[in-house]
């Protein structure tokens, strides 16, 4: 074995001394880059935490004014819904005043035809019926009229027509002879029998265009073209009754319809 020189054992030391200070010098450096790193990262941490808290806080406004929204619609929302359903009652009890008007009117005629109809009664001359103005005998228009309705309600289809019938013959000229071809058409829908009730509901239409019964008349053709998946001629009858009538309840029901097919 070959002695060590005596100068290597001199230096050995301080190359050990040396080496023992470049790794404590290393270690100095990466604790200070861990200690700049872990303030760097707390100091992202804080930057984020603030923009989620930022976050936080917007989607808590918006929901807030969502919520408030919602509130002030609902509020309408039930508002309208109960001035609706008042209007809706106020237009019932409208009809149901007319409609007891109307039957009214229609009792007092037939009454009055009545009267004027006993064989101790002077023989009465209708000029609406009788273009030659001679006497009439028999029931009146009116009593027809009612005497079909009656029928029909009791569901004798063909006996509200034959009254319906005799009145349009024998007093054409008649401010009832509308209503007569309008309770006709009924009496046919009555039956299922589609075809002749558009017929007479069409007649109508035609001959007496300003009469009330139009616009039902109308809507009920509008109906039955639908329901034939006549779908474009149910929906130009349906837009010619809410150009003609506007105001009118078959107006309304028509625009509904019309909401449907769209």
């Amino acid at each position: 074995m070959t002695k060590a020189s005596p100068f290597i054992f001199c230096i050995l030391p301080f190359a050990l001394a040396g080496c023992f200070f470049a790794t404590k010098s290393d270690f100095d450096k990466l604790q200070a880059d861990i200690v700049g790193t872990r303030a760097g990262s707390n100091a992202a941490d804080s930057v984020q935490r603030a923009y989620l808290i930022d976050v936080s806080r917007s989607v808590r406004a918006l929901n807030d004014s969502i919520n408030a929204l919602s509130k002030r619609i609902n509020t309408m929302r039930t508002a309208t819904e109960s001035d609706l359903a008042a209007m809706k009652e106020d237009v019932s009890q409208l009809q149901d005043m007319s409609g007891q008007s109307e039957r009214q009117l229609r009792d007092m005629r037939a009454a009055v035809e009545e009267k004027t109809s006993q064989p101790d009664a002077a023989p009465r001359t209708d000029s609406t019926a009788s273009s030659a103005g001679r006497p009439v005998s028999g029931p009146g228009p009116g009593q027809l009229l009612q005497a079909g309705r009656d029928q029909l309600l009791k569901g004798g289809n063909v006996s509200a027509r034959a009254a319906f019938s005799e009145l349009i013959a024998k007093y054409p000229k008649s401010d009832l002879v509308p209503e007569a071809m309008f309770y006709t058409a009924q009496a046919y829908a009555a039956e299922r029998n589609t075809d002749a009730a558009d017929a007479e509901y069409a007649a109508l239409i035609v001959k007496y265009p300003s009469s009330p019964r139009v616009p039902t008349a109308m809507y009920k053709r509008a109906l039955q073209l639908q329901a034939s998946k006549k779908t474009a001629e149910a929906k130009r009858l349906f837009q010619e009754i809410i150009k003609r009538f506007p105001r009118s309840d078959e107006a309304a029901l028509a625009d509904e319809r019309l909401q449907s097919i769209r």
